[in-house]
């Protein structure tokens, strides 16, 4: 009895000493993120998911947030609406200060709405459609592009290339039926017409086609000199094989989003060829900070990074940003935060403007990247280029 009484004097005066020298727990500053890990836009996700690991890394080995360790609460949106908003709940329950998402704009959309009536700031992660901040919210910021920038990137190159080429006339435009890629072509219709091109086709098609050869066909026979598509990657890839398997011999091609990424290249070969996409970001851009940023995304990732990764490590930078000057997690006071902020980053500078009906948005210029020896390179605007742009026939 004696010495079990001696054990257990001893083992209590360890733990005394113990809890006398050991080192207080870091606090933590928690911030929701929904994100598609799962389902139809699962790949998009996990790119997502690795930009905002790397911005993560970075700002806790800067000391954090005001020195606590920042934490990212992560909620699988499945890639549908009705768990993105369920995971809206679970993190309002959470009492996070702020929320990061989603990927698809038919997501985000619903999203947005409720984050407003609940009164939560929400920085956009990936979805581009106008109506997100048109009108928007004050509860609603996005700093990377939307439709009305992209399709105007898009129309601003055309111009650019028919400078020297006159005979750059008649737009051909097909897009999927979602809601971002609708957007992104009305605008570019709007622009068409605004800017004296004439469109000689513009055909929508069902999510989940995959046979595109009777509209090919039909844009074929018009002989068009620009094909503008919006849709999503496999889509795209489908696209740019049937263009070839019809015939259509456009001078330029582009295929949005879909052609952006190294899968396309690798699925599509040498018919990838010359195919331009607009991007908020590309490893080549001459932004200050831009080689180092691409280096420590292509170690995350293990492989090229592409502007996901760059629109992830974006959205938690900007929240980041915003946190460090709120004067405390305040709901509100971290929505006056994100209003003022004026941010420089290697992916783009970062203000958030109310201007031609639209909320919350960074003008951001987005730019072109073209497919060139089986690689993406940006050849617009002129004096973000590294190289001279082609046409498709070429």
């Amino acid at each position: 009895m004696k010495n079990r009484t001696k054990y257990l004097k001893a083992g209590l005066l360890a733990a005394l000493c113990a809890s006398a020298f050991s080192v207080p727990a870091i606090a933590q500053v928690k911030v929701g993120v929904i994100n598609s890990l799962s389902g139809n836009f699962a790949a998009f996700g996990e790119r997502y998911k690795t930009g905002m690991q790397v911005a993560l890394d970075e700002i806790n080995a800067n000391g954090g947030i005001n020195g606590e360790k920042l934490e990212l609460i992560a909620q699988d949106d499945r890639s549908d609406a009705q768990s993105a908003l369920a995971a809206v709940e679970s993190l309002n329950k959470q009492e996070v200060p702020l929320i990061i998402g989603s990927y698809a704009s038919g997501i985000t959309g619903p999203v947005s709405k409720v984050a407003s009536r609940q009164k939560i700031p929400l920085i956009v992660l990936g979805s581009a459609d106008d109506s997100i901040t048109k009108p928007g919210s004050k509860w609603v910021f996005r700093a990377k592009h939307n439709s009305t920038i992209v399709a105007n990137v898009y129309f601003d190159y055309f111009d650019n290339l028919r400078k020297n080429n006159a005979d750059l006339k008649k737009i051909a435009i097909m897009y999927g039926n979602g809601a971002w890629p609708t957007s992104v072509s009305e605008e570019g219709a709007r622009q068409a017409e605004k800017r004296g091109y004439e469109v000689i086709g513009k055909q929508a098609y069902d999510q989940g086609t995959t046979d595109f050869r009777p509209i090919l066909n039909k844009f074929r026979a018009a002989n068009p000199d620009i094909l503008l598509t919006s849709s999503y990657a496999d889509d795209g890839i489908a696209i740019a094989r049937q263009i070839k398997e019809v015939g259509l011999d456009a001078k330029v091609v582009a295929i949005d989003t879909a052609s952006s990424m190294i899968s396309f290249i690798e699925q599509v070969g040498k018919q990838s060829e010359n195919i331009v996409s607009a991007v908020s970001w590309s490893p080549d851009v001459k932004y200050e900070g831009t080689p180092d940023l691409y280096k420590r995304l292509k170690e995350k990732a293990k492989e090229e990074p592409s502007f996901y990764e760059a629109e992830g490590y974006l959205a938690l930078t900007v929240a980041a940003d915003a946190l460090r000057r709120a004067k405390s997690l305040d709901r509100e006071t971290v929505r006056e935060a994100l209003e003022k902020t004026d941010l420089k980053t290697p992916v783009t500078d970062v203000t958030f403007k109310n201007y031609d009906g639209f909320q919350g948005q960074n003008p951001i210029k987005s730019v072109i990247i073209q497919i060139q020896d089986g690689k993406h390179v940006t050849v617009f605007p002129e004096n973000l280029a590294s190289q001279k742009a082609k046409f498709s026939n070429e």
